[in-house]
């Protein structure tokens, strides 16, 4: 199927920092079992980024991209950065990318504020200004670290969180198209997930989640927008082949497989005991990953990112020729 002109994805490349965190310190840490942050949690290790900033993070990403396609740094039409763990409030952290990685003055560059949903966000927003401007090349990092804002007392979110950074090419060699897509806002329920500063509190603000809170509103919506993007996309469920959704723990993609009715099925896709949860790169990962081992012609792959905001966005993309390169 292809509705966009051949825009789509072409290739993937992603960093991680090099300090990692253990199932087995964090249980030491927090009194955890090691079993339950594994089992349950889903993470067998935690990436932290340590004093690299996201822009540390996105460039390590983008250099990889350009070591396997060095024509491309001077053929960069539009940069788009994901992100809600900026450098700075402002100037915009792709400013500092373009410079950093000495891409072209003509760059077209911003930043876009999306958490768990961003990547999907960014595919849409990417290709329409591709297909509207008639750009060639255009690249969508998604990079966050939430090490920097999580409370280091709190182990709800200590053992989760994953910093990450993913540069996904968007061009009109794409053998990743997208379909259809679909999206979400529940503004009533923004401050679920939030980083905010108590006028009473000493020191930098910190994240909060009212875990229930989030994973009620995953369990509720995402698998009802899974049947309605196969619907718009003249799919039926059973002819996707994998779903990828955003990695939020093993405990919250168990809960929407059984929901959907893909429970014990080898379709639903899990990373996150590898990585974590990257947040925006999640799917990006994940989706490199997956295409690396199983990336024939003829895919249907149903990706879907949720969470902060409370925000939601789900399309379904089709492989086309050989895509275990991306």
């Amino acid at each position: 199927m292809n509705i966009n002109n051949n825009v789509g994805i072409e290739a993937i490349e992603y960093h991680l920092p090099p300090e990692i965190i253990t199932a087995k310190e964090l249980s030491e840490r927090f009194g955890f079992d090691a079993e339950f942050i594994e089992n349950k949690i889903g993470v067998r290790q935690l990436y932290t980024a340590g004093d690299q900033t996201v822009s540390d993070l996105a460039v390590n990403a983008l250099e990889k991209l350009l070591d396997r396609k060095p024509d491309l740094r001077d053929n960069i039409d539009l940069l788009v950065l994901c992100t809600q763990t900026p450098d700075f409030s402002l100037p915009q952290t792709s400013t500092q990318i373009q410079a950093r990685c000495n891409l072209p003055l003509t760059l077209a560059s911003f930043d876009i504020s999306l958490g768990c949903s961003g990547f999907v966000y960014g595919i849409s927003v990417v290709e329409a200004l591709l297909r509207l401007h008639g750009y060639d090349n255009a690249v969508l990092i998604t990079a966050d670290t939430y090490s920097h804002i999580i409370d280091p007392n709190d182990r709800n979110t200590k053992c989760l969180f994953s910093d990450a950074a993913a540069a996904t090419l968007i061009s009109r060699n794409g053998v990743l198209e997208s379909g259809k897509f679909r999206f979400g806002t529940n503004g009533e329920l923004f401050d679920r997930l939030i980083v905010k500063k108590e006028p009473s509190e000493d020191g930098p603000a910190r994240l909060y989640m009212d875990g229930r809170a989030i994973f009620n509103f995953t369990a509720s919506v995402i698998p009802e927008e899974i049947d309605e993007v196969c619907s718009i996309n003249g799919l039926d469920k059973n002819s996707i082949d994998y779903f990828i959704f955003h990695q939020a723990s093993k405990f919250v993609l168990d809960t929407i497989a059984k929901k959907s009715g893909i429970e014990d099925s080898e379709r639903l896709v899990k990373y996150i005991s590898r990585f974590g949860n990257t947040v925006s790169s999640s799917i990006p990962i994940a989706l490199k990953e997956l295409l690396n081992e199983k990336g024939e012609a003829g895919l249907n792959i149903l990706i879907s990112g949720f969470g902060v905001g409370l925000s939601w966005a789900t399309t379904v993309i089709y492989t086309k020729g050989n895509s275990n390169n991306v």
